[in-house]
């Protein structure tokens, strides 16, 4: 309708008409793009918003299991340098001792990657997050937490020795009946006190657990301290107060 009424003022050179008419008809595309852009950022908004609550979730997750494995990770230290202590002074705890060979030869699972940053990754949709520092984070973090799952059977190979070793000290209590919690896995029934005091590889096997056990509980202190961080740049990001 514009456009004929556009064409009829040229004919008759109406010049004020064929102003207004042609002021009309870019408005009316300017308001068109203004209102696409609108609703594209209001879309953005909703999707940023939806990823970041994502990306949170699954960061609480990942604090709460290392949390977890930090005092997982503290007992089994405490155990083995008990073991260790023990054999060397020729004196091992009684109460402890069966309890801390089911124990000894364990390692605390690391926390893992977050899905919602490699879904993030795959789409193409890091332009959503605004904070450069936080986009450095999450790819840290990734970058990590990957290289210790890649790893992880060299890092704790030295706890699987032990497990080899020290069986020759202790016969496992055998139900007949498949375990039904964590904490019945690997029970010792009876002790060699023999094998455990003279056995040098076992020793050996024990330290070099340790070893192990302290730098995974020192790694897993790291990586809580990145995925606190990680949590505060987010709910900076979603425009929440920091705690």
């Amino acid at each position: 309708m514009i456009l004929r009424r556009l064409a009829i003022a040229l004919r008759k050179q109406d010049w004020f008409t064929v102003l207004i008419e042609t002021l009309i008809v870019v408005f009316g595309v300017f308001m068109g793009l203004q209102v696409s852009n609108w609703n594209e950022t209001r879309q953005e908004r909703v999707e940023a918003h939806s990823l970041l609550e994502r990306l949170e979730r699954d960061f609480e997750q990942q604090l709460a299991l290392t949390e977890r494995g930090i005092a997982r990770q503290l007992l089994y230290l405490e155990v083995t340098g008990r073991l260790i202590n023990g054999i060397r002074d020729g004196e091992l705890d009684e109460e402890t001792l069966a309890s801390d060979l089911a124990l000894v030869d364990s390692v605390a699972t690391m926390p893992g990657t977050s899905v919602a940053f490699q879904e993030l990754v795959s789409t193409g949709r890091m332009r959503l997050i605004r904070s450069g520092e936080l986009r450095d984070q999450l790819y840290a973090y990734d970058s990590i937490v990957s290289y210790l799952v890649v790893q992880y059977a060299q890092i704790t190979s030295s706890v699987d020795e032990l497990g080899r070793v020290i069986i020759r000290a202790k016969t496992l209590e055998l139900s007949g009946q498949p375990s039904e919690a964590f904490e019945q896995l690997g029970r010792v029934e009876s002790v060699d006190r023999a094998v455990l005091l003279e056995d040098g590889e076992i020793m050996d096997a024990l330290q070099g657990a340790y070893i192990t056990q302290d730098n995974s509980h020192l790694v897993m202190i790291a990586l809580r301290a990145r995925i606190e961080t990680i949590l505060a740049l987010l709910a900076e990001e979603r425009g929440e107060p920091v705690p």
